[in-house]
Parts: structure tokens; sequence; C-alpha cells
């Protein structure tokens, strides 16, 4: 059993302390869509040519920036295991 609380001792409170430290805790999972999801983001200057570059990109491509990431990272995987095949 945990130490009783020093103040709530002095105030003739200990049992109910008792019984507020010795009940279960309940942990709830977090029901959010992204639980089970990684973040991953970059920051930009405000002046940056790539901020409208990836607004144009993703209003072309009716994609989000999720979406517009995860092309990219596809389209350079494959260059880069192209680059491997062909030994450069």
């Amino acid at each position: 059993m945990k130490k009783a609380n020093a103040l709530l001792a002095a105030m003739g409170r200990v049992a109910e302390a008792e019984v507020i430290e010795s009940a279960p805790r309940l942990i709830r999972e977090p029901t959010t869509k992204r639980s089970g999801q990684k973040h991953l983001g970059a920051y930009f200057d405000k002046g940056d040519p790539i901020l409208e570059r990836v607004a144009i990109l993703r209003a072309r491509l009716d994609m989000t920036n999720s979406e517009l990431i995860e092309h990219a990272l596809n389209e350079l995987w494959r260059r880069h295991e192209a680059g491997r095949a062909f030994g450069e």
C-alpha cells in the first residue's frame, strides 16, 4: 500500500486517500483516426518556392499533403532502386 498523504492525514481523510489510491486506473486507448500512424513532415521558410509547388501539385493531382508526400517518396524510391539495378 502507498504511504498516506501527510496533508490528508492531517485533515483526517486518510481512509479516503487509501480508497482512491487503491482504485484501479482505467486506461483508454486513443480513439483518433491517426492512432497507429506515424507523423512525417517538414518545415520550410515562408518564402520558399517549394511551398507554392506543393500547393500547385496538391491542386493538380487532387491529393492531400499526406498522399502527395507518399507519392513523392514512392517515386524517389523507384528511382533509387532503378539506379541500383543499373549500377549507378
